[in-house]
């Protein structure tokens, strides 16, 4: 047997023989017997004949139709006491059918009462229902929790063998909960026919219905069920299904009518509650991932001054200090030769230095990069760029293989030499105590109509979380092997700047403790 809810205790315990109603039939009999009695003549037409409408009365507001219409026959049959010897004595006449109403009167009086009290209670019963069933769709709970309770206060209130909802347009992705729990959902039952149709459904007998699959599990036979589809302005939002060992009357129909229509709306409101606070929690995590990103950029920044103040001094610091040797006392020619040459690469690094700054102001301020194309021998830069970096860097070993078949490439012959400087000199650092430096010229195997340019190391290589960022400017990836390794993390962004004014694309692939191989890709 199922237990009943708390409102259908209160329900029950209205309308139950206790005390009270026990109370109610006592005083009315005792009414009715004086009534009776008093009619000492004329059939018993004395008017204290109609008091008998008090106790009937209090009987069916206190015990609704049931307890109304007991008391009212009771009343009756005392009245049938003296009115139908009278009938039998002084023959039928005005008087006699006076007292005939006055049996018939109090069973249909308590009969009227109790069912409008009864209505009024269940029309109590409903719109608390409908007020908890709102409660509960609108607790902070994910949405299939708050189904879960609602299917559970709509089975209670229509005192329902069990009740499911459906939420969703289709079968298959649609959210099911039931009351009890942990029922199974069958595609074939009535409530995946009307989620299909959108049809409400109201069967004697599911089990002799041949729409639809037998429902499943035990109790009473036949069950009667009642499936409506759940709609909204939006359009049609699933069903609710409710099944009863008996049959639906007309207000509980009703009822489950007005359950699905707060259904409805407590469902959509739900849902738009739930979108709103997802959209909030995106909104609030991208406003954190921007302030995350301003904080690095901006500390990216600072050490970006930090950095180029360090890197201008180096090379000023060398030019003033080789140039006051020149000047202050005579050096043997062959010194004064070494002395500027120092000086001239260190004039080169400066220079190299404010080419990119203005480079990078030109950029963040919108502007675009001039180029001069022209006609480029890559083979010829190859090479360039291999033997002074050799020379500089004895400890690495850099190899290039002429490339035969190579079509000229019309581009501007500065931006490609320092996009080839900048992934040698970044091959350079990143590959500390030496190591093998491979450049590589060719047509694209991949893309066609490119040319393209690699430069590959054996290096302490690229973790992948950190590809997507390597381009970006002020960045700079640092490992154990190479902290001490200074830059302004902007050369692979002035890379993929350039590559991508020339109509190309820069690529990279790495694996850390592997190697990096970057490959610059320029039209033909």
């Amino acid at each position: 047997m199922r237990r009943a809810g708390p409102r259908e205790d209160s329900v029950a315990s209205a309308a139950s023989s206790g005390p009270s109603g026990r109370t109610v039939a006592v005083i009315a009999v005792v009414l009715a017997a004086v009534t009776a009695g008093s009619a000492a003549d004329a059939l018993g037409l004395s008017p204290l004949r109609h008091f008998y409408l008090l106790p009937v009365l209090w009987a069916a507001l206190a015990g609704g139709a049931r307890w109304g219409g007991l008391t009212g026959l009771i009343a009756g049959l005392l009245q049938a006491l003296v009115v139908l010897p009278g009938i039998e004595w002084f023959g039928f006449g005005p008087e006699s059918l006076d007292g005939l109403l006055s049996m018939i009167t109090p069973l249909s009086f308590g009969l009227l009462v109790g069912r409008l009290v009864d209505e009024s209670r269940a029309r109590d019963i409903r719109l608390r229902a409908v007020l908890d069933l709102q409660r509960s769709l609108n607790r902070d709970l994910a949405l299939e929790d708050r189904l879960r309770l609602a299917a559970e206060q709509v089975r209670v209130a229509l005192g329902a063998i069990r009740v499911s909802l459906v939420i969703g347009d289709a079968v298959e992705s649609a959210i099911v909960v039931t009351a009890p729990v942990a029922l199974d959902f069958d595609h074939g039952s009535a409530a995946a026919w009307t989620l299909c149709t959108g049809r409400a459904i109201y069967a004697d007998d599911l089990h002799g219905d041949g729409r639809f699959a037998p429902c499943s599990g035990d109790g009473p036979f036949p069950v009667r069920g009642l499936v409506l589809p759940i709609e909204s302005g939006s359009g049609r939002l699933g069903v609710l299904a409710v099944e009863r060992a008996k049959g639906f009357s007309w207000a509980m129909r009703d009822g489950a009518r007005q359950m699905a229509v707060h259904l409805a709306l407590g469902v959509e409101n739900a849902r738009l509650t739930l979108r709103q606070r997802h959209f909030a929690d995106e909104l609030e995590a991208k406003v954190a991932e921007a302030t995350d990103r301003l904080a690095d950029l901006d500390r990216a920044k600072s050490e970006f001054v930090s950095v180029v103040a360090h890197e201008l001094r180096t090379p000023l610091t060398a030019l003033q200090g080789f140039s006051e040797l020149l000047l202050a006392r005579a050096v043997p020619p062959e010194r004064a030769s070494r002395f500027v040459r120092h000086l001239h690469t260190e004039a080169q690094r400066l220079g190299r230095i404010v080419g990119e700054l203005l480079d990078l102001s030109r950029i963040e301020s919108g502007g675009t990069l001039v180029l001069h194309r022209e006609a480029i021998d890559v083979n010829e830069l190859l090479e360039r760029n291999a033997e002074l970096f050799a020379a500089q860097h004895r400890d690495h070993r850099f190899e290039w293989t002429p490339c035969l078949g190579v079509p000229a490439l019309e581009a501007d012959r500065d931006a490609v030499d320092r996009m080839l400087k900048n992934l040698i000199s970044n091959a350079v650092k990143y590959s500390p105590g030496g190591g093998r430096v491979a450049l590589t010229a060719g047509p694209s195997d991949d893309h066609a109509d490119m040319l393209e340019l690699a430069v590959e190391d054996d290096g302490v290589g690229i973790a992948a979380r950190d590809l997507p960022r390597i381009f970006d400017k002020y960045v700079r990836i640092t490992s154990p092997e190479t902290a001490m390794v200074r830059g302004l993390g902007l050369g692979l962004a002035l890379v993929r700047t350039l590559a991508e004014a020339h109509g190309g694309m820069v690529e990279v692939e790495s694996l850390p403790g592997k190697g990096s191989r970057f490959r610059v890709l320029l039209p033909v």
